[in-house]
């Protein structure tokens, strides 16, 4: 865990939730590749814009201190975490423990103060991860007024009935993963964008959560809300054209280096 100040001074590193700022978590493959780099930078950027820090590092300015922090990063690190607060830029690391594997939701009640950005103040959200084993457990939003189930804390969701999805798209943060993955998805199979019900959720077959972390990985079940997943044979296909993302990314990456 690394951070520096606006001058590129070394700083302590602030515990990042209840703090005001921003964040983006990105996954380290080997020989240091990092999928959708760009796209992670660019969020931060826009998010930081959107929020109005009043400082915004320069991408340039991002990338060096990435390369500085992953050079002496521990080896059996897999995901890096980059913060942005007021006058600090942070940098902190740790396993990739969770990627495909089953998950067991619990549901949390909570409205996302701006779904569209992953800020570092929703304590209550984020720092409650630590009360789960996040390697196989995650908090399923679920809406306080509406009763509506949205996204993970760490993960979109896709929900599945009879081969055909549901992706939730109101009041989310639309996901790098599930972004590249949507053309895909829709080449596919066939998606609707709503928003399923507390209530409804027994009638899906299979429910999906995609992200950096987790990459794409299936629910196994919501016991608050009597679901179990039925098959997993959706989650299959889609996690095999994740696998073919990741590694067309990390190829373009190896390839963008000879040049």
């Amino acid at each position: 865990m690394k951070a520096w100040n606006k001058d590129g001074k070394p700083s302590d590193h602030p515990e990042p939730w209840g703090q005001h700022g921003i964040f983006s978590t990105m996954r380290i493959f080997p020989g240091n590749k990092i999928p959708f780099r760009s796209d992670h930078l660019h969020r931060l950027s826009e998010s930081g814009k959107q929020l109005g820090l009043p400082w915004i590092p320069k991408t340039e300015t991002i990338n060096e201190l990435i390369e500085e922090f992953i050079s002496g990063m521990d080896a059996g690190h897999g995901l890096v975490r980059i913060c942005i607060f007021e006058d600090i830029i942070g940098i902190s690391s740790r396993k990739a423990r969770s990627d495909g594997n089953p998950v067991e939701g619990w549901l949390i009640r909570y409205r996302r103060l701006k779904p569209g950005i992953k800020l570092t103040v929703e304590k209550e959200l984020y720092g409650s991860l630590s009360e789960l084993d996040v390697e196989k457990e995650d908090w399923i939003i679920i809406d306080p007024k509406e009763n509506d189930l949205r996204e993970s804390a760490t993960s979109n969701i896709i929900f599945v009935q009879d081969n055909k999805l549901m992706i939730p798209d109101k009041r989310v943060l639309n996901g790098i993963v599930q972004q590249k993955l949507l053309p895909i998805l829709q080449d596919n199979f066939f998606v609707t964008r709503s928003t399923p019900q507390d209530q409804d959720v027994t009638s899906f077959d299979e429910i999906i959560l995609c992200g950096t972390g987790r990459g794409v990985a299936p629910l196994a079940s919501l016991p608050e809300l009597g679901w179990t997943s039925k098959q997993n044979d959706v989650f299959k296909i889609i996690r095999s054209h994740y696998e073919e993302l990741i590694k067309s990314a990390c190829a373009y990456i190896s390839f963008r280096l000879t040049i």
